[in-house]
């Protein structure tokens, strides 16, 4: 199922790619540039969409077997009447490629919250990362094959089919569905504040990282990435290496940090794309291999980034088993509502851009700092010495604790907050808060305090029965 998500969503991103900057659509976009930047009308059509999965999900999961088909048709049809417009007359071709570009547009949000969905429901956190990953590097593949082995006209073409192969993909991986989230450490949360206080800010800086990748660096599906690679052996080869770079920094960044708690789950993968923010704004002044390497790495940190935006967004829908249209539609509504701000204030500054990247980068890392603070005031307070928390298990026995109750000790006796236990037990703060008052009563305190005041005096009296043996 996983495999079938992944190249789905790898041919999703090969569509983007050859709707956005392929040679067979260079006529439809110069013959409507006095229409102004195409990017906004495809952005337009995925925020119309996304925000209306997220006013109204219940009637998107009552009519998804009837979209699942007409959706995708839709795309399709939008696609060849962008590419045709200009060629027709029966009806003015402005309307019709405006319409056509943000039909497709509204597709492809379609079949990212398909897929967000089906990673969410059934896959665990490695195998949904996984995917994820896989497709967005099999996407640098496909793209520089398709741009590079076919002509314009056959670019067309496959672009008018690719929406209904990728049903093809969809419907395989309903089909083969494998749960795999028994022994997963990514589990239910009961607790709304948990997903609200980690994910939601950290939902923000994702879609202000994608955004910027996306519109204001030559990256992104409407961008012109590895420009440097000229020729189809060159480019595919540069394809290569990014989709290497992404899935080894995706590994390290993304699947070997999934054990890690959500107040710093994504926090180095935020690190690394502000620093490839860094690295585009200076770009001009490398040369040679040394130019193609950098180009390599700030295109793989973009697909990373796209990878971290819709990994914060699946792990939402997973937390609290949330409904894929609302979650996918209120993170992807507020991107494509970033990116238009950033495309119709910033796309034609040229040079400027630079300057605006590096302040974006400045905001991102003032956000980050701020999300990290936050946290660790949340996620620890003062922790008493090692040896404090070595007495916890027989406290814990001679006060004769339930073993819930010996668990949320355990934690709180570490420093840890109500919320911090809430998201690494699953269970809502309101039964943390019933625990910790039958525990507080069993140990006879009223407070944190009096509970490390205990601990305290039970560490002190151990080690006077050790002097006096």
């Amino acid at each position: 199922m996983a495999a079938s998500v992944a190249s789905g969503w790898g041919l999703l991103a090969a569509w983007a790619d050859l709707f956005g900057h392929s040679p067979g659509f260079a006529e439809p976009y110069s013959g409507l540039a006095g229409l102004g930047n195409m990017r906004v009308y495809w952005l337009a059509g995925l925020l119309t969409l996304a925000v209306s999965m997220a006013l109204f999900p219940r009637w998107f999961e009552r009519t998804q077997r009837t979209l699942f088909y007409c959706l995708p048709l839709a795309a399709s049809f939008g696609t060849m009447a962008f590419a045709v417009a200009c060629h027709q007359t029966f009806f003015p071709p402005e309307p019709v490629a405006l319409a056509g570009i943000a039909v497709a547009g509204a597709g492809y949000t379609w079949f990212t919250c398909l897929f967000c969905g089906m990673l969410a429901k059934t896959q665990c956190m490695s195998y949904a990362v996984g995917s994820i990953v896989a497709g967005l590097a099999l996407k640098t593949v496909l793209g520089s094959w398709f741009t590079g082995f076919l002509d314009a006209a056959a670019q067309v073409g496959l672009a008018i089919a690719l929406p209904l192969v990728i049903v093809g993909f969809t419907l395989v991986a309903e089909r083969g569905v494998d749960t795999r989230i028994a022994d997963d450490e990514w589990k239910p949360a009961a607790s709304d504040k948990v997903v609200y206080r980690y994910l939601a800010p950290q939902i923000v800086v994702a879609v202000l990282a994608v955004a910027t990748t996306r519109v204001l660096t030559p990256l992104g599906f409407f961008g012109d990435p590895l420009n440097l690679f000229t020729g189809a052996l060159s480019a595919a080869m540069g394809s290569v290496a990014v989709g290497a770079v992404l899935v080894a920094l995706s590994y390290i960044l993304l699947v070997r940090r999934a054990k890690v708690h959500l107040s710093k789950r994504f926090m180095p993968a935020f690190l690394v794309v502000i620093f490839a923010f860094f690295l585009s704004a200076t770009g001009t002044s490398y040369h040679g291999f040394l130019a193609a390497v950098v180009e390599v790495f700030i295109t793989a940190i973009e697909a990373l980034s796209h990878a971290l935006f819709w990994t914060i967004a699946v792990t939402a829908i997973r937390l609290k088993d949330a409904s894929p249209f609302r979650v996918v539609g209120l993170s992807a509504g507020l991107y494509d509502a970033v990116s238009i701000v950033w495309v119709m204030c910033f796309f034609s500054l040229g040079v400027v851009n630079n300057g605006v990247i590096i302040v974006v980068a400045f905001a991102i890392v003032a956000l980050v700092m701020w999300l990290t603070d936050r946290n660790e005031q949340e996620a620890s307070t003062v922790v008493p010495p090692a040896l404090l928390v070595d007495r916890r298990a027989g406290i814990a026995e001679a006060h004769g604790l339930s073993p819930r109750e010996t668990e949320v000790f355990m934690l709180l006796a570490q420093g840890r907050s109500r919320a911090y236990i809430s998201e690494e037990l699953v269970v809502s703060e309101g039964t943390i808060k019933t625990h910790i008052s039958h525990i507080y009563a069993k140990l006879g305190i009223h407070g944190r305090q009096e509970m490390f005041d205990l601990l305290l005096a039970e560490e002190k009296h151990a080690n006077k029965n050790i002097q006096n043996t």
